[in-house]
């Protein structure tokens, strides 16, 4: 009995890490007269920045540092 409330435990514990911490997803386009900049971070809580990737109104892209499993974006008009 006490396995399976422990094996219960561990189970939601794990999902709502799955939930609340989700990996970066990939923006596929920037649009020409968009400004878009992303960056990537080693940490849920988007405390270390490892890298990222800049669009400049159709100029671009570009590249600094590495990929991470989370990311900001933003994206604004030129």
């Amino acid at each position: 009995m006490i396995r399976r409330v422990l094996l219960a435990a561990v189970l939601a514990a794990t999902g709502l890490v799955a939930v609340t911490s989700s990996p970066a997803q990939a923006h596929d386009v920037c649009f020409i007269d968009r400004y878009c900049s992303t960056t990537y971070y080693s940490d849920s809580a988007l405390t270390v920045a490892v890298g990222g990737k800049l669009e400049d109104c159709g100029r671009g892209p570009f590249y600094w540092g590495e990929w991470g499993p989370y990311e900001s974006y933003f994206e604004a008009g030129c």
